[in-house]
């Protein structure tokens, strides 16, 4: 019988850390330089509180759960609506292009999503997600 041996594991001293010198602790934003949105935070909350709206919606179908995801991703901040085409959701989630039409119309119909219907080619539709304000304390 034989053995065979380990080689043993020889602590390595780590290098000490070295912060980067081309970055500041507070660096000021460069010439033309897009701000942060301050209502950002307030967004970002808003596109959480509609998804959890909209998942605990027991009349949705998993796509329109996934649907739903994918617009609050295309919401700019600043206009308030997403306006993804039906092929670019398609393709992002690997569904068809009539299967997420289905999802966007079963959305709508249960009050999550207002949708502006965009006339010409080439136009996305403009989607606007619906948060229900509901009175403290209520489940």
């Amino acid at each position: 019988m034989s053995v065979i041996a380990m080689p043993s594991r020889v602590p390595t001293a780590s290098p000490s850390h070295v912060e980067p010198t081309h970055l500041d602790a507070v660096s000021e934003p460069k010439p033309g330089a897009i701000a942060a949105d301050p209502n950002a935070k307030g967004a970002a909350r808003e596109a959480f509180m509609w998804l959890r709206q909209v998942a605990r919606d027991p009349a949705l179908p998993l796509l329109s759960l996934r649907v739903a995801i994918e617009v609050s991703q295309h919401v700019d901040r600043r206009k308030g609506y997403a306006h993804p085409s039906h092929e670019t959701l398609a393709a992002d989630l690997k569904a068809s292009r009539r299967g997420v039409q289905k999802a966007l119309g079963k959305l709508q119909e249960q009050g999550h999503l207002d949708v502006q219907v965009s006339r010409g080619a080439g136009q996305a539709n403009r989607y606007r997600l619906r948060v229900w304000r509901m009175a403290r304390g209520a489940v």
